[in-house]
């Protein structure tokens, strides 16, 4: 179920860069991944709904979704081999975001090697607060280790039987919202049943 979360988190359609980049070329390519990573996730979610999250076609869907993930982590890469690091991510905020993307959805290895990248672009004001707070989180939960900001949450199933969503493991649970406004992010804790990590049922 956790996979289908981070699903969720990235499925807002990418907006078009091609004029903003130095190479039209790059600009269309980068576009195109973008692109082709939002009609996925529509052609995932599609089936979620038809069929529900725990049955074979999804499963089915899910390895195939991987798989194309990792076309297009592959590319990216090969963009970057040939480009480097900062032709891919300094040309505007819609070009750092493509990389995110891509990145957000790569193995938990991958990932782990791209943050001093993911980090440096942040504190260079090329990232947005909140999707660094997301890639690092992540980052530290694929470690073993509690996230910082509760950007990360999975859908449980408490021994009454109840199915809620749950805030993974966090760091210093009574200074979260704190942390959470320094990254732009609403506050987390009031949406919580008191004295649990569950969230609250919405209406």
């Amino acid at each position: 179920m956790l996979v289908i979360t981070l699903l969720l988190a990235a499925c807002t359609r990418p907006t078009r860069h091609a004029a903003r980049l130095a190479s039209p070329a790059l600009a269309a390519t980068l576009d195109s991944l973008s692109a082709a990573d939002w009609q996925d996730r529509q052609a995932i979610f599609a089936v979620f709904r038809q069929h529900g999250f725990n049955s074979t076609a999804a499963d089915t869907a899910n390895r195939w979704l991987l798989r194309q993930d990792a076309a297009r982590l592959a590319a990216f890469q090969q963009l970057e081999r040939r480009h480097g690091w900062p032709a891919l991510t300094q040309a505007g905020a819609e070009a750092a975001g493509t990389a995110f993307l891509l990145l957000q959805h790569a193995p938990d290895s991958v990932q782990l090697r791209y943050l001093p990248c993911v980090e440096a672009l942040y504190k260079a004001k090329g990232l947005p607060a909140a999707d660094y707070a997301t890639y690092l989180d992540r980052a530290l939960l694929n470690q073993g280790q509690p996230q910082q900001y509760g950007t990360q949450s999975a859908r449980v199933v408490r021994p009454s039987g109840e199915t809620v969503d749950s805030l993974l493991p966090t760091a210093e649970f009574d200074k979260l919202d704190e942390r959470r406004r320094t990254m732009k992010l609403e506050p987390l804790q009031r949406q919580l049943r008191p004295g649990t990590m569950y969230f609250k049922t919405k209406p």
